[in-house]
């Protein structure tokens, strides 16, 4: 009798609760979009396929504005074109105060490949950091630039992410961003040049206990 109750309560367990998956999600297909600067500076995303949807979306919310009158990728001035972007680009993009600069932030980067640590970990092919200047693409900056511990790295089937999105700081005032990487460094750009400004790893107490410790062994063993 004991047996049968187990069987039938694992019988509704498995029917009636929800088994989760982890993977990852299709990409979807290109969306214009655009980013409001301020003082009449928008950035404008066109992909370049047929048949798209004119709806604009701003970071995934749908809005009634519609992209007509701007065709191509790029910053415009109360409507005039400033410059173009003839490369495909994401949406997590920090601009320099005047917008003639900015970085593309890939969190999840996609991989290839085995990194020869564990065959779960693959290896990303693919920039982390790009930094554009008049919309050309100046230099950029692989996950391991940036990251010396590929164990942080959070994986899946086909992407690796790098950093903590929710933690980064975009300083308008001091034309910087700082991101959070998930090997505990605080990395701060400069946005109108896309060089390092700062690369800081949290301060590990152990680090000092083990010092410390070792300090006073050593000067015990002297005496």
């Amino acid at each position: 009798m004991k047996k049968r109750l187990i069987s039938l309560l694992c019988l509704l367990l498995f029917v009636f609760c929800p088994v989760v998956a982890y993977a990852d999600e299709p990409p979807l297909p290109p969306t214009p979009w655009y980013m409001d600067l301020g003082d009449g500076l928008v950035f404008h995303y066109r992909p370049e396929y047929e048949n798209y949807s004119p709806h604009v979306f701003v970071w995934g919310t749908p809005t009634e504005f519609e992209a007509q009158g701007y065709p191509q990728t790029g910053l415009y001035l109360n409507g005039e074109l400033i410059y173009t972007v003839e490369v495909p680009i994401r949406r997590s993009l920090y601009f320099s105060s005047d917008g003639m600069s900015f970085l593309e932030v890939r969190s999840g980067v996609s991989t290839d490949g085995d990194m020869g640590i564990d065959t779960q970990y693959r290896f990303p092919i693919e920039p982390a950091v790009r930094f554009f200047e008049q919309g050309n693409l100046i230099h950029y900056y692989e996950v391991f630039d940036l990251v010396a511990d590929p164990n942080s790295l959070l994986h899946s089937e086909s992407f690796a992410q790098w950093d903590y999105q929710n933690e980064r700081y975009h300083d308008q005032d001091n034309n910087t961003l700082r991101v959070r990487t998930r090997d505990g460094r605080d990395i701060i750009f400069d946005l109108s040049t896309g060089l390092i400004l700062s690369n800081k790893r949290d301060f590990n107490p152990l680090i000092l206990w083990a010092s410390v410790t070792i300090a006073v062994l050593a000067v015990g063993f002297r005496l």
